[in-house]
């Protein structure tokens, strides 16, 4: 069927191969999560609206969109979206959403015209759309989806964390399936993201 991602042997959905993606093994909760720092703790084993838990850090959530549209992937067309999550004028996390073009015509048009509304927001208002396995990875400098979310900083004229130097970035991703066709969606948590504390 149109627009079904692809599967592994488990029929598990499998992500899209695109340009600046995490690299290397990513592991499934709970243990992963284990040698995750403790402040990260309850983001990272989040299994509800990420967006909800961290307005719950802070006063105001904003999203910042950076880029949102139709590409080439080396397995056909895709539809990505790139946003910076800003909580108190601060950038706590920078995400992006991937999904096979055509299901912008199918299951996921909602997404065509998507503003600046956390996307979690939408996800989790729909009862028909169900929620794969969280898995955690952490990220070096070297990084493509870190040096991506350092040159989004930099081009939004924020203040940047040096890519390549200073702590590994936790990131989570999982799949999204609505009507048989996933949404994969990955998360890094920016090093703001560490100094966040509940009714903050």
């Amino acid at each position: 069927m149109a627009g079904v991602a692809a599967t592994g042997r488990r029929g598990t959905p499998q992500p899209p191969r695109v340009r600046g993606q995490a690299r290397g093994r990513w592991r499934g909760l709970p243990g992963a999560a284990a040698c995750a720092p403790a402040s990260l703790h309850p983001f990272l084993v989040e299994h509800g609206s990420l967006s909800e838990l961290l307005r719950a850090h802070g006063r105001e959530l904003r999203v910042l969109r950076l880029r949102q549209g139709l590409h080439a992937g080396p397995a056909g067309g895709l539809w990505a979206r790139e946003v910076l999550l800003m909580l108190d004028g601060l950038p706590v996390v920078w995400a992006r959403s991937v999904l096979p073009a055509q299901a912008l015509r199918g299951p996921w048009r909602a997404l065509r015209g998507f503003g600046t509304r956390p996307l979690g927001d939408w996800l989790f208002q729909r009862a028909d759309v169900r929620r794969g396995p969280v898995e955690l990875r952490r990220l070096g400098g070297a990084d493509p989806a870190v040096r991506a979310a350092a040159r989004a900083l930099e081009r939004a004229g924020l203040p940047a964390f040096p890519a390549g130097r200073g702590a590994p970035l936790w990131a989570r991703r999982s799949a999204f399936v609505r009507r048989g066709c996933a949404l994969w969606l990955t998360e890094l948590f920016l090093p703001a993201a560490g100094g966040l504390r509940p009714g903050a």
